[in-house]
């Protein structure tokens, strides 16, 4: 899924960005991100300090992915935090769709291609079954891609380009990629040169 979901990001252009949020304590403990961090149970991925001095999170500050606040702890062995501290938040996070985003997408992508005759794949916490090839996950990305973004006009590969007709619907798009792709024997090498019109 990992991949799939990388893949998808390129093609539609969701480019990872910095992020630097500053706030000035007063009578708080906890901080609401802007954004939804991406990866935020990774080590590293949310920096958090005080007047300019980076607070570690053990013992002192915990993020939750469900409210997308930064709180601190108030014990005994937490950093102190007083009036008038300065805290900012350096995280990433992506332009455009959120992971739950990005999966629900791919997830209809996995329908569309058991509605539209190719092959059904069933996911299950966020690992699909069978196991896509590599061309699979090209073609679940470009499906996917169409979902969000139904007005795409072209992709292209190593060995093909297609380009849709303006007037196709966005579920004849679906159709016609996956029988392409079966024409080209699952061959599709993704490069990431689809093409659409907010590019």
């Amino acid at each position: 899924m990992t991949e799939i979901i990388l893949k998808l990001r390129n093609l539609i252009n969701d480019i990872l960005e910095p992020r630097k949020e500053y706030y000035q304590m007063e009578d708080k403990y906890t901080f609401v991100l802007t954004d939804i961090p991406e990866n935020p149970t990774e080590e590293d991925s949310i920096q958090v300090f005080k007047n300019e001095v980076e607070v570690e999170p053990t013992n002192n500050w915990s993020y939750s992915l469900s409210t997308n606040k930064i709180t601190f702890e108030q014990d005994s062995d937490a950093e102190e935090l007083i009036a008038g501290d300065l805290i900012d938040i350096s995280y990433s996070a992506y332009k455009k769709y959120s992971l739950n985003e990005m999966t629900g997408y791919i997830r209809a992508a996995l329908t569309n291609l058991s509605i539209y005759g190719y092959r059904t794949f069933k996911e299950k916490t966020n690992i699909i079954f069978p196991t896509p090839t590599e061309s699979e996950e090209n073609l679940i990305a470009l499906v996917a891609s169409i979902l969000i973004t139904p007005s795409i006009k072209q992709y292209k590969t190593s060995e093909i380009t297609y380009t849709f007709a303006d007037d196709l619907s966005k579920e004849d798009k679906i159709r016609n990629a996956i029988n392409q792709y079966s024409k080209c024997f699952g061959n599709i090498m993704y490069n990431g040169t689809t093409e659409n019109e907010d590019e």
